[in-house]
């Protein structure tokens, strides 16, 4: 039985993973994505005794180049649960993991944009901008977010 936990385990990041995937993609293709969710699913389970953290490096990221895959999706979920806040306390420790990443002047103000009205709302008349502005600087640090 001490195997157990570990299949539950392997398959709850794995059904993350795919809808991970299957929730960021705007395209209809496939095949592409499902070759990423299975190098972050693997990435993810062999790292399983150690906790995955978005922990700054030491230089700007976005001047170092692309982040690796596990750092992009902590930083992609960072940016989904900043959208889908239910409080001032979850938007705000979701914009904290995401400016560790020193983003540009526009993009920390779409996210603190996200912090004051507690997530994205519909009735926001600057939701598109500020959501497109964050997305946007997303792509560059971490190509392979769709």
């Amino acid at each position: 039985m001490p195997m157990q936990p570990n299949r539950f385990c392997i398959a709850g990041v794995l059904a993350v993973a795919l809808i991970a995937a299957g929730c960021s993609s705007d395209d209809s293709s496939s095949g592409s994505t499902s070759t990423q969710t299975t190098s972050a699913s693997v990435s993810a389970t062999q790292s399983n005794s150690a906790t995955t953290t978005s922990s700054a490096p030491a230089s700007s990221p976005a001047a170092a180049g692309a982040l690796d895959d596990p750092t992009c999706m902590d930083i992609g979920f960072a940016k989904d649960n900043l959208m889908v806040a239910t409080s001032g306390d979850k938007a705000r420790a979701n914009a904290d993991t995401l400016e560790k990443y020193s983003p540009p002047d526009p993009v920390k103000a779409a996210i603190e944009h996200f912090v004051t009205t507690v997530g994205a709302q519909p009735t926001d008349a600057d939701l598109d901008a500020n959501r497109n502005a964050i997305t946007d600087w997303l792509k560059q640090i971490c190509p392979n977010l769709k």
